[in-house]
């Protein structure tokens, strides 16, 4: 309430057509002096404390409300400041809580993540830190105070302080809030765009046994959902099926037929998809990295019912990749594909899974972004491959290739590790 008070000011003097002492100007001129000087003060006050839409004139807007309550208000269309801490995160980095709501960079390097500016005690404070991740293998560490319910955060290191210890696969974005109710002394970090790890259950096909980089055990996938497709035709010559669609199939995905069932194929049995041929066709195997199934020619109508995995890590990531630069060639008469020379200890290569990268492997009678298995190394520059690997990891029938005498643009890569993935087929009840 206002101290201003004006009792102390005669409105009725002068009064007119007297003799009016000085004293009565001097007494109402001191009681409007005194109040201006109280309006002053109050009106510095409010300018100091008051919220304002814009700044007054000669002064930049502080809207800073220094922790003060604000109860029972009703809001609207509130947002949050970013503050973006750079495009090389590396080595220690300070996020000073003050700066923003939201705060993101690019993790490129082991990067350490202290924090500042946090809220006093008893009232919680809390920030985004949105990461994007240009180096998987990056080590993420979070300060020795971020131990609440970290145990269950993906790829954690399960000790204090609390380390990611690389990106989860397939994973390019990392977004945490964390939050304190002491200043920091304690703080709690909780996953936005990724799931907790006893709760993480990923669509996923595992390619290959190994798993890829970010790979943890305890990661749980399901294969994506492929929808049935309805089978037309059969063919003898080419032993290949005719569908509606291809999409979302995969070499040695599980398969079964129902319904009326033709050209030598069994309702119920369990095939497995060996090529596909073309967005409408495919071939399958009657074993899991076998020979086409012999089919006779005959037309109808079969529904091809896709038969879905869960797949658990019973290990994280541990493989060591030979990567072979260029693919240039490949035999039928030996089934040997032509790489660059292979140096070193070539024995562990055997076994191993081998994914190539680039359309033209076709020529070879291959099939890009698919899992083979090293059959055998006949040279320092020649591999033989099969489709398939046994329980106890051995490579199964060497796969028969096509001839050709130039191949360019194809790369692979060769993992040799644990084989961490292990897989469950789902039944109907």
């Amino acid at each position: 309430m206002s101290t201003i008070n004006t009792n102390g000011i005669n409105v009725n003097y002068p009064v007119p057509g007297e003799n009016n002492s000085s004293e009565g100007f001097r007494t109402n001129f001191t009681s409007i002096s005194n109040n201006l000087d109280i309006a002053g003060t109050e009106i510095t006050e409010l300018q100091q404390k008051s919220v304002f839409k814009a700044g007054l004139t000669g002064t930049l807007i502080d809207n800073n409300m220094a922790n003060t309550l604000i109860s029972n208000a009703a809001v609207r269309s509130f947002r949050h400041t970013t503050y973006n801490l750079g495009n090389a995160l590396a080595g220690t980095v300070l996020v000073d809580t003050s700066l923003g709501d939201v705060q993101m960079g690019t993790v490129t390097g082991n990067v350490i993540f202290q924090f500042a500016g946090w809220a006093p005690t008893n009232t919680e404070s809390s920030i985004k830190l949105r990461l994007n991740i240009s180096n998987t293998t990056a080590h993420i560490t979070f300060p020795s105070q971020a131990s609440l319910s970290t145990n269950l955060l993906e790829n954690n290191n399960g000790a204090s302080p609390v380390i990611i210890n690389t990106a989860p696969y397939g994973a390019s974005l990392l977004e945490y809030e964390l939050s304190t109710v002491d200043c920091g002394n304690s703080i709690l970090i909780e996953p936005v765009n990724r799931p907790w790890q006893t709760t993480q259950v990923v669509t996923r096909n595992i390619v290959t046994p190994t798993g890829f980089q970010g790979d943890k055990n305890g990661d749980v996938c399901v294969a994506p959902t492929i929808q049935p497709t309805t089978v037309t035709a059969t063919t003898v010559t080419s032993n290949i099926l005719t569908t509606t669609s291809t999409a979302g199939f995969y070499v040695n995905m599980p398969i079964k037929f129902i319904g009326t069932t033709f050209g030598n194929i069994v309702a119920g049995t369990t095939y497995y998809v060996r090529t596909i041929v073309t967005n409408t066709s495919f071939t399958v195997s009657a074993t899991d990295g076998g020979a086409d199934f012999a089919l006779t020619t005959a037309t109808g109508s079969m529904e091809a019912s896709p038969i879905a995995y869960v797949y658990f890590a019973t290990g994280t990531y541990d493989s060591t990749v030979t990567s072979i630069t260029s693919v240039t060639a490949s035999a039928a008469s030996t089934d040997w594909i032509t790489v660059p020379t292979l140096s070193g200890n070539t024995t562990p290569l055997v076994n191993s899974p081998i994914i190539f990268s680039g359309a033209n492997i076709s020529l070879a009678g291959l099939t890009a972004d698919t899992t083979y298995y090293v059959k055998s190394v006949p040279s320092t520059t020649a591999l033989t491959l099969s489709r398939s690997r046994t329980t106890v990891g051995v490579a199964g029938p060497t796969v028969n290739l096509t001839t050709a005498a130039t191949i360019t643009g194809v790369t692979a890569d060769i993992f040799v590790g644990d084989n961490i993935w292990k897989r469950i087929q789902l039944d109907t009840f």
